[in-house]
């Protein structure tokens, strides 16, 4: 299969679970629980299908932003720039292709505007539990966190 197919095969499972996800979310939350009435419900459940109905949402985005990328990918074949990294001009490797069929960066250049996580500042106090381990202690109001 070439790119091209690939492309507008991914387009349409994309443009079909953007559908389903649409048509879930249609769905009130009240039908969507299969209750008579949702004022008998404890609060922790309706809790629960809130949490769930915006994580259908949050998947919904997700899935129109891959939806655009692969839309752009198919303007860039259109006018012949697919598989030439944005970044450097250089061709993208034929296996990043593969797996990622809408990338627009080469492996050496998605590499380098990786985001670097570094832990907050937050972290780098000592924490109780490793204090703990190690026979360190701290006070609280004067008095020994671990005395008994």
């Amino acid at each position: 299969m070439d790119y091209k197919t690939n492309l507008l095969n991914k387009k349409q499972q994309l443009e079909q679970l953007i559908k389903q996800k649409h048509e879930d979310l249609m769905i009130p939350v009240s039908e969507n629980t299969n209750e008579l009435s949702i004022y008998d419900q404890h609060t922790a459940d309706m809790a629960t299908e809130l949490f769930e109905r915006e994580k259908d949402s949050g998947l919904l985005e997700m899935l129109e932003i891959e939806l655009e990328k692969v839309d752009d990918a198919l303007a860039r074949a259109n006018s012949g720039n697919y598989g030439v990294c944005e970044l450097c001009g250089h061709q993208i490797e034929q296996r990043r292709l593969e797996r990622a069929v809408n990338t627009t960066l080469c492996i050496n250049c998605a590499y380098k505007t990786q985001d670097k996580f570094t832990r907050p500042a937050e972290e780098d106090i000592t924490q109780s539990g490793a204090m703990s381990d190690r026979g360190e202690t701290f006070q609280i109001s004067g008095y020994e966190f671990y005395e008994e």
